[in-house]
């Protein structure tokens, strides 16, 4: 009888533990999935999503071929394109390894068109949706872009980017996030 007691006490507190842990682990953050959906010469395609039940962002991104700085302890730069499922619209950012100069702008030049990010912190994004539109347009057709900034510590650093592979990339991050 008693090991009938211990047994029953056993199971019922392996059960309650079991609940807890489930409806713990239901309660904490989300939990968030990223995936490396594939690589097209310099760009590779993630695809990023919370839950099962929340829509997708996808992306694309590169880091220079050539850099030319003046800060040593800068971290790897890199230039990415941003589509949000959700609202199926797209952004470029630059991140450059260092805090921006405040209130500072990015310059790209791609070919004989120049554009200007506006820095925070160490993101810089386009101004408007025209301007990503406009910016994404120019970069799938062409072949080289170069980077300009500066740092909130009187850095500089112009990173050349290979736009090679970033039209494949591009059209399959726009397949998985339509």
């Amino acid at each position: 009888m008693f090991s009938n007691i211990l047994k029953n006490t056993i199971i019922k507190t392996i059960f309650f533990l079991t609940i807890s842990s489930v409806t713990l682990l239901l309660k904490t953050d989300k939990v968030f999935s990223q995936v490396i959906d594939s690589k097209y010469y310099d760009w590779t395609v993630y695809e990023f999503q919370e839950s099962e039940f929340d829509y997708k962002k996808c992306y694309i991104v590169s880091h220079p071929q050539k850099i030319d700085s003046d800060d040593s302890s800068r971290k790897k730069p890199y230039l990415m394109i941003t589509r949000y499922q959700k609202n199926r619209s797209e952004e470029v950012s630059v991140f450059g390894g260092y805090e921006f100069k405040t209130s500072g702008e990015i310059f790209l030049i791609i070919d004989a068109f120049q554009f200007h990010l506006k820095a925070k912190g160490d993101m810089a994004w386009a101004r408007s949706r025209y301007d990503d539109i406009s910016l994404i347009e120019t970069l799938l057709n062409s072949a080289t872009v170069r980077i300009r900034s500066d740092s909130a510590h009187g850095k500089y650093a112009i990173d050349e980017y290979s736009l090679k592979g970033i039209t494949l990339a591009y059209l399959r991050m726009k397949e998985i996030c339509r």
